[in-house]
């Protein structure tokens, strides 16, 4: 689902800033936004799924920054703590009314529109 959501953000990107591909390093900066973005999304989304209360989704969204921190194998795709809580905000606001455990298409939804939140309202460098 993440790649799907990277796909459909990064064809968004170019054709909003037109298919001009000479300047790739543009292109890359975008496209590991989009990756940290869907990485961000899928921890908010994970995390808002597993707790309903807001103490519980505050503890485990610290500790999973601080993971995040220490991750060393995500490398350019780790995104930052901002990331995550701009992630977290879309999906929060997205997931009011909805029952957990979300179904797999609701948890699938709610990724791509947290990640699709986080990667308009991020800069490149996150």
């Amino acid at each position: 689902m993440r790649v799907v959501v990277a796909c459909v953000a990064l064809a968004v990107s170019v054709v909003a800033h037109g298919s001009n591909f000479q300047d790739m390093e543009a292109v890359e900066k975008q496209v590991m936004k989009v990756d940290r973005c869907s990485n961000a999304a899928f921890i908010a989304v994970s995390i808002l799924e597993e707790s309903g209360d807001g103490l519980g989704q505050g503890l485990a969204m610290t500790g999973a920054v601080a993971g995040l921190q220490k991750n060393q194998q995500l490398g350019q795709a780790k995104p930052t703590e901002l990331e995550v809580k701009v992630a977290s905000r879309y999906a929060e606001r997205e997931s009011i009314g909805m029952k957990r455990p979300f179904g797999k298409q609701q948890h699938d939804w709610l990724v791509a529109q947290a990640a699709a939140g986080c990667v308009m309202w991020m800069p490149l460098e996150g």
